[in-house]
């Protein structure tokens, strides 16, 4: 089988490895892989597997290289001031030009793909015009059916209308139908498939050392994502606040991520006293290192398309803590793992940080995790791609 992977650029983020890792996963059982990024920004990361072909269809810059195009862009950003939000959306009419082309150069040379996959509504909304049996939509996250306030029914349609549309986890998949039925949408299919792990490549990288300047003094928790509100840092830092004071918490917290939400988290942490106790380090290319000699993993995030950051933990042989936030948190949280699902406040999620580092005959058996890791391997995955979109 011959399939491509889209994704927006190939930046250090969570949707970013996920495609890459998809890209790998088809290249690991054999099929003729390929990537595909839209924008020339930097590359943080990229494939593993040496069989992926690597392609940059940089969009904006073909269109904006024609007059045409150009003239369109400037339009777009005015229709972006009376309509908020919709720069992207009419952008995408001219960008779908781009990529229709240029897929076509790139088939005429290497032959035709059978299955083209869109990761993340960022990188399907960049090229929605375009009608193809072969494309696939991935949903990452729970959905906000009134995005776009008045416009949010003919956005919504004009992504999702008579498309294939894959949701990472049950609870975006129950999103992603209520939106649709708010919104009388139409899809061709919708199933659930989760995202691809390759659990003996993060046990081998998880091996490597930490940085001597970088390695925590003392034993940790860690934290690890983008530092927006989304992932609510504050959270963490007032429940690891309040178990210092109730509890007697005597691990350090360590904060593995970047975003704008820095400055202010750090504040946060000078105001209640924690500087000493609590380290930003930052976004790392390899994170499972901080997984692997860390105590204990939290995930504080209010909402999740599905939790990647639980699953890498777990195949790190880490211990995982989560509040029961909506979206596919309880895809991984299952078995004996529910006990470590905290409510949306400070207090409950200290609580289980302190139940998950106490000795207890009730921690999850090696067989809960194993069979909360088994739906998420890269072949398991490649083989529910294959049963739903190929005859």
């Amino acid at each position: 089988m011959k399939v491509a992977v889209v994704v927006s650029c190939l930046k250090l983020g969570g949707m970013e490895r996920v495609a890459v890792n998809l890209a790998d996963a088809f290249a690991h059982s054999g099929h003729d892989s390929h990537l595909m990024y839209l924008k020339d920004r930097k590359k943080q990361i990229q494939p593993r597997n040496e069989a992926v072909s690597l392609h940059l269809f940089d969009l904006k810059k073909w269109v904006l290289m024609t007059g045409i195009g150009a003239l369109w862009f400037v339009m777009c950003k005015l229709l972006n001031v009376l309509f908020r939000k919709t720069f992207p959306h009419f952008f995408a009419y001219a960008q779908a030009i781009a990529f229709r082309y240029k897929l076509r150069q790139l088939e005429k040379k290497d032959g035709r793909f059978d299955l083209i996959i869109f990761r993340g509504q960022g990188t399907f909304g960049q090229i929605w015009p375009m009608r193809d049996k072969r494309f696939v939509f991935v949903c990452e996250s729970v959905q906000n059916k009134n995005l776009y306030a008045g416009l949010s029914k003919w956005i919504f349609s004009s992504l999702y209308e008579n498309r294939n549309v894959v949701c990472v986890s049950e609870g975006s998949k129950a999103s992603f139908l209520d939106l649709t039925k708010e919104h009388q949408i139409h899809c061709n299919k919708v199933v659930k498939i989760s995202n691809p792990n390759d659990y003996q490549m993060i046990r081998q990288d998880a091996l490597q050392p930490i940085k001597a300047e970088l390695f925590p003094p003392r034993p940790y928790i860690l934290s690890l994502g983008r530092l927006v509100p989304l992932k609510n840092i504050s959270l963490l830092i007032q429940a690891y606040h309040y178990a210092r004071h109730h509890f007697g918490l005597e691990q350090d917290l360590v904060i593995v991520g970047e975003g704008k939400d820095r400055e202010q988290l750090e504040k946060k942490v000078a105001e209640l006293g924690l500087t000493q106790y609590v380290f930003f380090k930052g976004a790392q290319s390899n994170p499972f290192p901080w997984y692997k000699q860390a105590d204990l993993f939290v995930l504080s995030s209010k909402s999740e398309g599905l939790g990647m950051v639980l699953i890498e933990a777990l195949a790190c042989g880490v211990k995982v803590v989560s509040t029961d936030c909506p979206g596919g948190v309880r895809d991984i949280m299952q078995g004996k793992l529910i006990q470590f699902l905290a409510e949306q406040n400070a207090s409950s999620l200290a609580e289980k940080i302190h139940l998950a580092l106490e000795p207890s005959p009730n921690k999850p058996l090696k067989d809960d995790i194993d069979k909360a890791l088994i739906n998420f391997d890269q072949e398991f995955i490649v083989k529910q791609y294959r049963q739903e979109f190929i005859l």
